[in-house]
């Protein structure tokens, strides 16, 4: 019988003996066609087979020669990060490019801000831009003022003639031009996130109709008088606005729901204001018709006041459900699951867009497009969908005393309302055109 031969003893067991030589025949097995070439052997040829194993899949993920190529087996522990697999340094890449993204939080005992250095950036110099067109506005008119005429009227002096032009005309349009232009902006912003619809602004989907009717009810059906057409205005937008989204609701919530029932009720409206001015008087329906007109020209401090007042009370009761708004893009169930009344917060952000809008209308008439345009521009500024409502509110007011002011430097007789229409249907047009060439390019 014969016996087996007897193992090396280095004192590392059975089982190492046994590695040792599997890892020895292997290294023949690689040396021997090298040998018969004449070529001489790499260092790490007669490494063991789950060493070179390691190192071509290392290989394979990443594309490149791994270092522990030469430097032995202990450097797959050094040379772990520069081997690592694609998919790992492009999840990388996304977190630092979320990292880049900052953010600012201000804490205090009772709540906690969160503010984006771009949103805030942007606002501010959109409202610098404003004030600085408001001031410069304050030359315009049919009386040409110079700085030192502005600048003593302010402090106190001037003449008679100069404190009324100034004072009593031209201020009161100013803050109007500002007040309605943030309040159309804030509105254009709230609608399209709760229809989810880059279309979705109210004078589009019927919510501005609402407050025309009841102007012309009051001017032609009624005694006429500022309280009376500012209280119809807005009672009026709040109705329509409340019978829409009653509508929208059969068979659950949806944007488009709200758009379609918007729509419907703006066209039954639309022709029972044009049946309402053809049986007027011609002197009323003349003066409906002006009332109805998106203007600034008869601003005057009985109506703009109390407008201004109900804008930024208003304003202040958007901002106080910003967070409600911000996530509600990611869709009901999210929302809901992080913990916000989505059908309450929803109710009261329409309601309180409808007030924006019917305050708008009440005093300076329907100003069409200044809505829709004012979020898309402050999105493209800030460059995400994490725009606030704010900037969006800003740009509103940019958009609106700019139209103001082209329209007395260019075209005297214009209202505003026309130039902002036409200057939204440029920007529509220009939009379409983009999108256009994007598609053809790709």
């Amino acid at each position: 019988m014969k016996l087996p031969s007897p193992r090396r003893s280095t004192g590392t067991g059975t089982v190492a003996d046994a590695a040792s030589d599997r890892a020895e025949k292997a290294g023949a097995a690689v040396n021997e066609p090298r040998a018969a070439t004449g070529a001489i052997p790499a260092v790490n040829e007669t490494r063991p087979a789950w060493d070179r194993t390691a190192n071509s899949i290392h290989r394979v993920g990443e594309g490149r020669v791994a270092a522990n190529e030469i430097n032995g087996p202990h450097a797959a522990t050094i040379s772990v990060n520069e081997t690592r697999p694609a998919t790992n340094r492009t999840a990388n890449s996304i977190h630092a490019a979320r990292g880049a993204t900052r953010r600012w939080w201000v804490r205090t005992r009772h709540c906690s801000l969160l503010l984006r250095p771009r949103n805030l950036i942007t606002g501010v110099v959109l409202l610098l831009c404003a004030l600085f067109l408001g001031v410069m506005a304050l030359r315009i008119g049919a009386m040409d003022l110079g700085w030192k005429q502005v600048l003593d009227v302010l402090a106190g002096g001037g003449d008679r003639g100069t404190r009324l032009v100034l004072l009593q005309w031209r201020l009161p349009r100013i803050v109007l031009a500002l007040s309605a232009g943030a309040a159309l902006g804030l509105a254009g912003h709230v609608f399209q996130v709760i229809t989810a619809n880059p279309l979705g602004s109210p004078d589009l989907i019927g919510f501005t109709m609402g407050a025309q009717t009841g102007i012309l009810v009051s001017v032609l059906l009624l005694p006429a008088s500022v309280l009376s057409v500012s209280s119809a205005a807005l009672l009026g937008g709040v109705a329509v606005g409340s019978l829409i989204y009653l509508l929208s609701f059969r068979g659950g919530f949806t944007g488009l729901r709200l758009i379609l029932a918007g729509i419907a009720i703006s066209s039954m409206l639309a022709s029972f204001n044009r049946w309402l001015l053809l049986h007027a008087d011609e002197d009323l329906a003349f003066g409906a018709t002006r009332a109805i007109t998106g203007t600034l020209a008869a601003a005057r401090w009985s109506v703009v006041l109390p407008a201004a007042v109900g804008i930024a009370l208003t304003t202040i009761a958007v901002l106080l459900l910003a967070r409600h708004l911000r996530i509600m893009p990611l869709g009901a169930d999210m929302t809901t699951a992080l913990g916000s009344p989505t059908g309450r917060i929803r109710g009261l952000l329409v309601l309180l867009g409808t007030i924006l809008i019917a305050l708008v209308t009440m005093s300076a008439g329907p100003i069409g497009f200044v809505a829709l345009v004012a979020p898309h521009l402050a999105r493209a500024l800030t460059g995400g969908p994490e725009t606030h409502v704010l900037v969006s509110g800003a740009m509103g007011a940019l958009l609106l005393i700019a139209s103001d002011v082209g329209s007395q430097l260019f075209l005297e007789s214009m209202p505003v309302g026309v130039s902002t229409s036409a200057l939204g249907g440029a920007y529509l047009i220009a939009l379409l055109a983009a999108d256009a060439f994007r598609g053809r390019r790709v």
